[in-house]
């Protein structure tokens, strides 16, 4: 398995298995050049199986990737208070609609530019609950009640039952990858949720 598998899979087994609408990975900038030809080979091949694979960012160390599901991103951006609160921020006004979806990466890709950080809206694109985003917007990332793949303000006992279904997913996946079985694979296995989980 290539360093880019293994951190696509790593960090990405959730939305690879359908269970979060996206994840963010990245590698060192200097392998990028090395990764084109492979990084175009899963941006078809995932696209097929309704998975979208973008460079999001680079800095001065590293590239950043996003692997979403476009659908589950567009249907979390149509609840009103997200859609309002993203399209004040300067994201467009259809920013729930797929002709958009070009146009709303692309100012998320100049928010990160502009703040050389990411923007705290990311947690909208991650899928994580609107309530702890704003929360986390609010509060400015402090008196949270647990910190795991974010930070909860709001339903503790939630949180955490999805942190452990995230990382049962992760450890699944990179079990079965390890035995030498290719992503694709794994995405094409007539498996059930339950089974992985």
């Amino acid at each position: 398995m290539s360093d880019f598998e293994m951190q696509m899979l790593y960090h990405g087994a959730p939305t690879l298995y359908g269970i979060k609408q996206a994840n963010l990975f990245s590698l060192p900038l200097p392998r990028l050049q090395n990764l084109k030809g492979e990084v175009d080979n899963y941006q078809k091949q995932l696209a097929k199986r309704g998975i979208s694979l973008q460079y999001l960012y680079c800095c001065e160390k590293r590239v950043f990737f996003l692997v979403y599901r476009k659908e589950a991103l567009l249907h979390y951006f149509g609840d009103p208070k997200v859609k309002d609160f993203l399209v004040k921020t300067g994201y467009p006004q259809s920013v729930n609609q797929e002709s958009s979806l070009v146009t709303t990466l692309a100012f998320l890709r100049q928010r990160i530019q502009k703040c050389n950080e990411f923007p705290h809206e990311i947690g909208f694109f991650l899928g994580y609950p609107s309530a702890d985003v704003f929360a986390f917007i609010k509060e400015k990332g402090q008196n949270y009640k647990l910190c795991g793949y974010w930070k909860v303000y709001g339903d503790e006992k939630a949180a955490v039952a999805t942190f452990q279904q995230y990382t049962n997913c992760r450890k699944k996946l990179l079990k079965q990858a390890s035995k030498g079985i290719s992503i694709l694979s794994l995405l094409e296995a007539k498996q059930t949720l339950q089974e992985v989980l």
